[in-house]
C-alpha cells in the first residue's frame, strides 16, 4: 500500500508544463494476492505457535503432577517406613518390657527363697551365739566353784585351830557361795531330746530342710542315735537325694551291723535305682534274720539276679516262721520251679493248695503247674 501511494504522489507532482494532459489512472481495488498469503501465512505461524506453546505448557504441567504424584508417593513411603520402624520399635519395647517383667518376677521368686535362707542362717548364727555365752558362763561359773572351793580348803586347813564362831561364819560363806549358781549347762541327752521335739515339730508343718538339719546336729552330737539316723535317710529318700542317704545309712550299718531297718532302707534305696545286686549284698549279712518283711525282700531280690539257694533259704525260714501261710509254699514251689527241681516244686505245690490263705486265681496257677510237673 505504501508503494502505490508514492507512485500516486509522483504523478501528482509533474508539471503540466511539458504539454502533456494528464491522463487520469483508473487504480484497481482489487486486494493482492501476495498480501493475502502473507497474512495468512503470519496467522497459521502464530496459530503454530500458540499451539506448540499450549502443547509444550501441557507437557510442563503433567511433568510437574507427574513430579508431584512421585514426591507424594516418596512421602507416603517414607512416612510407611517410618511408622513400620515405629512399630518394631514399640514391639522391641513391648519384648524388652516383657524381659524386664520376667526378670523381675524371677528376682521377686528369687528373693523370698534368699530372705528365707537368710533368715536360717541369721537363727543358726543367733542360736550358736546365744548357745556359746550359756557354755562360757557355765565354764565361767564351775571355774568360779572350783576356786572359791579351793579357797575354802585353804581357809579351812589354815584355820583349824580358830575357834568355833569362825567356822559358823565359814559355812555360812560356803552357803552363800553355793546358791549363787543360778545356770547349769545342758547335757548332751537333753540337747538331743530338744533337737528330736523340734525335728517332729518342722515335718509336721512341713519344714524338710530345718528337720534335716536338726537330724543333723543330732547325729554329729549321738551319732549312735539310730532314730534320727533313719528319718534323716528317709526325709533324703523322699526328696530322691539316694548318695547321701546310703552313705548315712552305710555309716549306720557300720557302726551297728545287726541292725535291720537300716538295712532294709538301704536295700529299698537300691531298688528304686534299680542295682539289684547292691540290695541283694546289703541284705545277705542278716539271711537268718527271722523277720518276715527282711527274708520277703531277700527272697525276691534273690530271685532277681538267679540266687536261688537264698532265696529257698529265705522262704523256708518264712515257712518257719508262719507255717499255716500257702503263699510260702507258693513262692517256694515257684523257686523250685524256675532252678529246674521240678519233683520238690510239685510238692510244694501241693502243700500251697492245703492251705486256706490263696486266692482262687493263684490256686489255679497252682494246679496247672502241678499238672504241666506231673507230665
Amino acid at each position: 500500500m505504501s508503494v502505490i501511494n508514492q507512485m500516486l504522489k509522483d504523478l501528482e507532482q509533474r508539471t503540466p508544463a511539458q504539454g502533456q494532459v494528464a491522463i487520469p489512472v483508473a487504480i484497481s481495488n482489487k486486494p493482492s494476492t501476495i498480501k493475502i498469503v502473507l497474512i495468512s501465512l503470519a496467522v497459521l505461524v502464530s496459530l503454530n505457535l500458540l499451539g506448540f506453546y499450549i502443547w509444550n505448557l501441557q507437557e510442563q504441567i503433567q511433568q510437574q503432577t507427574q513430579q508431584v504424584k512421585q514426591r507424594v508417593s516418596s512421602s507416603e513411603l517414607t512416612v510407611k517406613k517410618q511408622e513400620q520402624k515405629q512399630a518394631q520399635v514399640q514391639s522391641e519395647v513391648s519384648t524388652s518390657e516383657l524381659t524386664v517383667k520376667k526378670q523381675e518376677q524371677k528376682q521377686a521368686q528369687v528373693q523370698p527363697e534368699v530372705s528365707t535362707s537368710e533368715l536360717t542362717v541369721k537363727k543358726q548364727e543367733q542360736k550358736q551365739a546365744q548357745v556359746q555365752p550359756e557354755v562360757l558362763a557355765s565354764e565361767l561359773i564351775v571355774k568360779k566353784q572350783e576356786q572359791k572351793q579351793a579357797q575354802i580348803q585353804q581357809q579351812e586347813l589354815s584355820n583349824e585351830a580358830k575357834a568355833p564362831v569362825k567356822e559358823d561364819v565359814k559355812i555360812a560363806k560356803v552357803t552363800a557361795s553355793k546358791m549363787s549358781v543360778s545356770r547349769r549347762q545342758l547335757t548332751s541327752a537333753e540337747l538331743v531330746a530338744q533337737k528330736l521335739v523340734r525335728a517332729e515339730k518342722s515335718i509336721k508343718i512341713n519344714e524338710i530342710t530345718k528337720a534335716e538339719q536338726l537330724f543333723e546336729e543330732v547325729l554329729i552330737i549321738e551319732p549312735n542315735h539310730k532314730q534320727a539316723r533313719k528319718k534323716l535317710a528317709a526325709l533324703w529318700f523322699g526328696r530322691r537325694s539316694y548318695p547321701q542317704a546310703t552313705n548315712l545309712l552305710s555309716q549306720g550299718i557300720s557302726l551297728d551291723r545287726s541292725d535291720a531297718q537300716l538295712r532294709l532302707l538301704k536295700a529299698k534305696i537300691h531298688l528304686q535305682q534299680g542295682q539289684h545286686q547292691a540290695a541283694y549284698n546289703t541284705l545277705k549279712p542278716l539271711a537268718v534274720l527271722k523277720q518276715q518283711e527282711y527274708q520277703l525282700m531277700l527272697a525276691n531280690v534273690a530271685q532277681q539276679i538267679k540266687q536261688y539257694k537264698s532265696a529257698i533259704q529265705a522262704y523256708k525260714i518264712l515257712i518257719d516262721m508262719q507255717s499255716y501261710s500257702g503263699r510260702w509254699h507258693l513262692g517256694l514251689a515257684i523257686v523250685y520251679d524256675k532252678n529246674s527241681q521240678f519233683s520238690l516244686a510239685r510238692t510244694e505245690y501241693a502243700l500251697a493248695l492245703t492251705k486256706s490263705d490263696l486266692s482262687i486265681a493263684t490256686a489255679e496257677f497252682a494246679e496247672q503247674r502241678m499238672q504241666a510237673l506231673g507230665e
